[in-house]
């Protein structure tokens, strides 16, 4: 049998799909051919297991061994992995978990799933050279209209309704974790890395209408006046100013365009 016929039965076995790789194996002493493919089978179940506690460290703390081993055994079963790099398996942990008994029962193990996986995006993303505020200082005063900003490649919003970030923030200083606890509406969050070390925080609806802007390329002009659902028209100069001001801070200014 050719080679690559042997590679797709095997993967296909280790898939749980119907195969004929046990035709390819030799039946002999000391193990029978089940036996043989079982340990290639279990090898392949917890080296995927393996991948999720490291992309869902605190998940698996707030679970215990026990819990996360059977969450992954279960995970791993419904959702074969699909990706050559094994880093990227895990992304649809968040939506399993909130969909399936008796996790689903624990809304908040699904955000903080969500916003585990995100984390580790945004420590992946690519990088880029940001500009620091001096750079906001040295635009021509009459060309602000017509500026608009891209924001670092690493940068992503999320919003929960649960106090998942809490949660992930003790888990990690290996503090009891708080109870879980459901917002009354949805809590807008910012993530983001600079210098390689992954940053988050909380938006107010101010910041999140101007972040919306930006990173929909908008000019400072459009930028302000999204900003006028929420503040009154003599207040957006200085806020726009002091939320730009700390963008740059944070690194997440990566480049400054005037349009035509």
């Amino acid at each position: 049998m050719p080679l690559r016929h042997l590679q797709r039965d095997l993967q296909q076995h280790l898939l749980g799909a119907q195969s004929a790789i046990a035709a390819g194996i030799v039946d002999a002493p000391p193990l029978p051919i089940a036996e043989r493919l079982g340990i290639y089978r279990n090898a392949y179940q917890i080296r995927l297991i393996e991948a999720l506690g490291e992309t869902y460290p605190i998940l698996h703390k707030v679970l215990g061994d026990e819990v996360f081993s059977a969450l992954g055994e279960a995970f791993v079963a419904a959702q074969p992995s699909v990706h050559r790099s094994i880093r990227w398996y895990g992304r649809e942990l968040g939506e399993f978990l909130s969909s399936t008994p008796p996790y689903a029962d624990q809304p908040i193990l699904a955000e903080l799933a969500v916003f585990e996986w995100t984390l580790a995006e945004v420590f992946d993303a690519p990088d880029a050279h940001s500009l620091p505020r001096a750079a906001l200082r040295a635009i021509d005063p009459a060309a602000w209209g017509d500026i608009t900003f891209r924001l670092h490649p690493s940068l992503r919003r999320l919003a929960l309704t649960w106090n998942a970030p809490a949660v992930w923030r003790s888990a990690s200083a290996d503090e009891a974790p708080p109870q879980p606890q459901l917002s009354e509406r949805p809590t807008q969050w910012l993530l983001w890395r600079q210098n390689l070390q992954n940053f988050f925080r909380s938006l107010d609806p101010v910041e999140s209408a101007a972040l919306d802007s930006a990173l929909r390329g908008d000019r400072f002009a459009d930028l302000c006046a999204a900003l006028a659902a929420w503040l009154p028209e003599e207040q957006i100069p200085l806020r726009a100013a002091t939320l730009l001001g700390g963008w740059a801070d944070s690194g997440i200014i990566v480049e400054i365009a005037q349009l035509p």
